[in-house]
């Protein structure tokens, strides 16, 4: 950032389209999702992937990482919310409850909840540790994206 060159390429999303990133609370690790229907864990200080997580039937549109850079949260066009263990490298759960393809995804600042935004027009409250719906947010006319 200081004098305005690139420092690295990160390259080994499988040559598709990477619709999301995210930076690690302490700013060592990035999160991405792209439309190999892959979540994957790098290494700012080498570049490298460290983890890929596999489960999603469609494009990963969306991810997030918890405070403490536990779990990672991605967010599908297959109408899911997975959430991944980073350090087992385990898919945890899978939350269903839209309707459509969710296009965004965010954890609260505490790591308890996380919040989907859908294309069927709703933002749904999620309990992280159990994956229950606390509540669901209509009043949207289009889909829900950021």
């Amino acid at each position: 950032i200081e004098n305005g060159k690139e420092e690295k390429t990160l390259s080994e999303q499988g040559g598709c389209r990477v619709s999301s990133v995210a930076v690690t609370s302490n700013g060592t690790r990035i999160v991405s999702g792209g439309w190999d229907k892959a979540v994957k864990l790098w290494s700012l200080a080498t570049g490298k992937v460290e983890m890929t997580f596999s489960g999603h039937i469609e494009h990963v549109f969306n991810v997030a990482v918890t405070p403490d850079g536990t779990r990672i949260v991605s967010g599908s066009g297959d109408m899911t919310i997975k959430v991944w263990n980073v350090t087992t490298g385990v898919e945890e759960r899978t939350i269903s409850g839209h309707t459509e393809p969710i296009w965004s995804v965010a954890i609260t600042p505490n790591g308890t909840r996380i919040i989907s935004g859908s294309e069927d027009n709703a933002i749904k409250v999620w309990n992280l540790k159990t994956g229950h719906e606390e509540r669901t947010l209509c009043g949207h006319t289009g889909k829900v994206n950021s």
